[in-house]
């Protein structure tokens, strides 16, 4: 098991978006928890985004919504590791417009292909680590590890672990790999890459 813990770019905001996004989501779980009881239809159904009847609010809701605690700290912990940096690239309003726009349009991506009900913020954090990789290729990632008894962390650039991750979900795709929504994981990487990308190249930014 490995996942990235830290980068080493230096933050010159407080990213105070993202850290409101993560807390959102956190209580947006708890609350999916809290008014769940077994044997009942769950309370937040309709805001998953169900392919075969998509719903315009669902393209948003379903961002916000987890299947349990290890599907909502694995994407929480990407989104605080890389988006902290985006956020303080974009600046606050930008960010949160590009965020919530990347689960818009993973959630298409997903939809497009699909036809079973999707929720996470996966796809909107892909854009996130897509904008990461066009601005900061080169900066270091520290990751940790864990594997039987050896336990430690290990560095890397930011282009070698998101490309990996990338090449993953796509191999994923192309093999016909289930439970995970690799289309909005992929549609998530590509709209952030061609967003901060465009941005560099209009320098904007």
């Amino acid at each position: 098991m490995f996942f990235p813990i830290r980068t080493d770019r230096r933050l010159a905001h407080t990213p105070w978006v993202n850290y409101t996004l993560i807390a959102v989501n956190v209580l947006v779980f708890i609350l999916q928890i809290a008014l769940s009881s077994p044997g009942r239809p769950q309370w937040f159904g309709h805001g998953l985004l169900d392919p075969e009847a998509p719903s315009l609010h669902q393209f948003i809701t379903y961002q916000f919504l987890h299947g349990s605690w290890e599907h909502l700290l694995g994407n929480m912990l990407f989104l605080y590791v890389f988006g902290n940096s985006v956020e303080d690239r974009l600046g606050k309003i930008g960010y949160l417009g590009f965020y919530l726009a990347g689960g818009v349009i993973a959630g298409f991506g997903h939809a497009l292909l699909e036809t079973t009900p999707v929720l996470g913020a996966s796809g909107a954090i892909c854009a996130v680590t897509g904008a990461y990789l066009a601005l900061f290729p080169l900066s270091g990632v520290t990751i940790f590890y864990w594997f039987v008894f050896y336990v430690g962390t290990f560095e890397v650039s930011g282009i070698v672990l998101i490309c990996f991750q990338i090449a993953q979900d796509l191999l994923f795709q192309l093999a016909g790999r289930g439970g995970v929504a690799y289309m909005a994981h992929l549609a998530g990487y590509a709209y952030g890459l061609l967003i901060g990308m465009g941005l560099l190249w209009c320098r904007l930014l």
